[in-house]
């Protein structure tokens, strides 16, 4: 079987070290996935961690094959065959935090795989995407660049009184045509 690959880029509105402390760290999983793991367990050698995702049975075990905090990258790969928690075997991924500005800076976490028998490339592209937006996501969050939830409270509050001008403007515009009726009678 041929190998496939999924990609995500993101620019982030922070200093590329302040990044890399939270995405580059092998053991912080857990809090840049928030919500979608149970837990992210670090053996005593700091390479291998064994995650399990919240709702479904069974472990991902992953191995750290190449740190570089010079660069920003690191390369890790799951090692467990076959892991039913996952729709692709002999995956390996990529991240890497680059600067744009003093202020901002762009991730780009890659994988390659092979689909399991029964899995389309497309179904396994998207499922990485989700795992890499959630993570560049929760780093978002972590370092305060999200939105907050009221301002978007308030924007839907705003809507329904637009909707009533709206609905008053045709009234208005009824009241004129019925006088030029009467007019013509």
């Amino acid at each position: 079987m041929a190998y496939s690959r999924a990609s995500v880029s993101a620019k982030i509105g922070a200093p590329a070290d302040k990044v890399w402390e939270l995405i580059g760290s092998f053991a912080n999983l857990k809090a840049i996935a928030p919500g979608v793991l149970a837990s992210c367990d670090i053996d005593k050698t700091g390479t291998i961690r064994k995650l399990r995702v919240k709702g479904v049975k069974g472990v991902i075990t992953e191995r750290l094959i190449k740190y570089d905090s010079q660069t920003r990258s690191q390369i890790y790969c799951i090692i467990d065959k076959p892991n039913n928690v996952v729709p692709f075997v002999n995956y390996t991924a990529t991240i890497k935090v680059k600067p744009a500005t003093a202020r901002s800076c762009t991730v780009e976490w890659s994988s390659r795989f092979e689909p399991k028998k029964g899995q389309s490339v497309k179904d396994c592209q998207e499922f990485a995407r989700g795992v890499y937006d959630t993570g560049i996501g929760g780093t978002k969050k972590r370092l305060g660049l999200t939105k907050p939830k009221k301002k978007a409270a308030a924007k839907a509050k705003a809507k329904p009184k637009a909707k009533a001008k709206a609905k008053a403007k045709p009234k208005a515009k009824a009241k004129p045509k019925a006088k030029a009726r009467a007019r013509k009678k």
